[in-house]
């Protein structure tokens, strides 16, 4: 798992951001706080960098899209005081559909990857790794689905395009879920983290 500081002030309080697949942290990185901010990315491992959030006296967790699975099944280890999903789900090859899942897999090219993108609502930074972005699908997609985790609130798209919201509400069962107008990248209407959190 790569772990990357947004904003590191030595704040007594950590919000650890689980980024989505491909689409980087650029939509998050004008959000503003005054908690310290550690983004993870890159899921092909979850080995958890537990020195970097550990000191740290009140720990928020957002996620988002792929790092929602992730996410939940660290939850318990990390001890949040809150955390919140947005755009995904515990089990998301399922949400998404295992046939549109595994093809993004196998056909996984610069323009496949361009097209998500478009879907998604978010660009691919110009260093996307292909090889290492279709390894870290398959990596997730092995690992088991986490199971009924403990967010305090979740978000969805009324016009998701890659978990669509009829299985997206399907997988949180009786849960209540803020809809957002939009795509799935929501993070353009929030300028604050505060504005996410609650």
């Amino acid at each position: 798992m790569r772990a990357e500081w947004l904003q590191r002030q030595g704040s007594d309080d950590l919000i650890l951001f689980f980024a989505g697949w491909a689409v980087g942290l650029d939509p998050i990185r004008h959000l503003q706080g005054a908690a310290d901010v550690l983004a993870l990315s890159d899921y092909r491992d979850e080995i958890l960098p537990e020195a970097l959030w550990a000191p740290y006296h009140r720990r928020i967790v957002v996620a988002y899209s792929m790092g929602v699975a992730v996410a939940a099944r660290h939850l318990p280890r990390l001890r949040a005081d809150r955390a919140v999903a947005i755009c995904g789900a515990p089990d998301p090859r399922r949400v998404i559909g295992p046939a549109m899942y595994d093809g993004t897999i196998a056909g996984l090219s610069p323009r496949s990857l361009a097209q998500f993108a478009r879907r998604a609502g978010s660009p691919v930074p110009p260093e996307a790794d292909l090889a290492a972005l279709g390894a870290e699908l398959q990596a997730l997609a092995s690992r088991p689905a986490a199971p009924a985790p403990a967010f305090a609130r979740l978000l969805a798209a009324r016009e998701d395009r890659i978990f669509p919201p009829a299985a997206l509400e399907s997988a949180w069962p009786g849960a209540r879920i803020d809809w957002l107008d939009g795509g799935h990248s929501p993070f353009g209407r929030w300028q604050d983290w505060q504005e996410i959190t609650g």
